[in-house]
């Protein structure tokens, strides 16, 4: 009984500190200063060499400009950004590059004004979709890839399970990184399946604990949405739960992109389609 009670105890601990790195994670926003608004986009300090841009059109669809020593590249350009080579030219003196996390509207349409943009090739008939006048040059970036901006590097993850070609950006030496939507801001639409968001997650936890990574900046940041090493692990287990019969989904409410299913639990909501997302 004593062994019971203790067991107990140190299971609530372990609950209690992990809804307290969760708190943690999200007590304050980490957008700061204002250095550019228009009707379309507000950009905003993160730190010295980092800034945020939040769209207007897709719940604070996010842009993050990332500048190194001699470059920088701008992760995603969200729904509609008129000018917006010109808005990240004002910000930062470097070259920039445009990079996408994955190929949905609300996170390419402002790349018409890019010469050239890089993105998974898995999600290059999406990208063309939405895009389709872009004129520039189109080219494919790896997993594992090492992008060196100079005295900064960030490291190109393959993280499917969103899209087929969902990429997470990470920057060791600042211990976080830019996951866009392939961890869902708390609300998390599978569009292939639901054991590509297993693997992709179960390769993210490894990778965040090993380099301490204690957080990614989603692709619809609003200030308290942060995902943290937790989310990430809660979103693996909930999904492994669906394909081992252990959780149950109900029919998912609002507009999904047609996805027709969903679980919820842990300040999390999972959509995926019954016709092909329990695989």
């Amino acid at each position: 009984m004593r062994n019971g009670i203790i067991a107990t105890v140190i299971m609530s601990l372990f609950a209690i500190a992990a809804h307290a790195q969760e708190n943690d994670v999200n007590s304050r926003d980490l957008r700061g200063e204002v250095v550019y608004q228009d009707d379309e986009v507000v950009f905003r300090q993160i730190d010295e060499h980092t800034w945020i841009g939040n769209g207007h059109r897709v719940y604070n669809e996010s842009l993050y400009l990332v500048e190194g020593n001699d470059r920088a590249i701008l992760i995603d350009a969200g729904t509609h950004s008129p000018g917006l080579d010109k808005i990240v030219a004002g910000i930062t003196s470097k070259p920039v590059t445009l990079m996408l996390t994955h190929g949905h509207g609300d996170h390419v349409g402002g790349a018409g004004p890019f010469p050239e943009v890089y993105l998974n090739a898995e999600d290059m008939e999406m990208f063309a979709g939405n895009v389709r006048d872009y004129q520039g040059r189109i080219k494919f970036l790896i997993d594992r890839q090492v992008i060196d901006l100079g005295g900064r590097e960030l490291e190109v993850m393959f993280t499917p399970g969103h899209t087929s070609g969902s990429i997470t950006f990470f920057d060791k030496a600042n211990h976080y990184g830019f996951s866009g939507d392939a961890f869902g801001s708390t609300n998390l639409l599978v569009f292939t399946y639901l054991s590509n968001v297993v693997a992709s997650a179960t390769k993210v936890e490894a990778y965040m604990k090993k380099n301490d990574i204690r957080f990614l900046f989603p692709g619809h940041y609003s200030g308290d949405n942060l995902e943290s090493p937790k989310r990430v692990s809660d979103l693996k287990e909930m999904c492994q739960e669906v394909l081992d019969g252990k959780r149950k989904p109900i029919k998912s409410v609002g507009n999904n992109g047609g996805n027709d299913m969903m679980i919820e639990d842990r300040g999390v909501r999972v959509t995926f389609s019954s016709r092909n997302g329990m695989k």
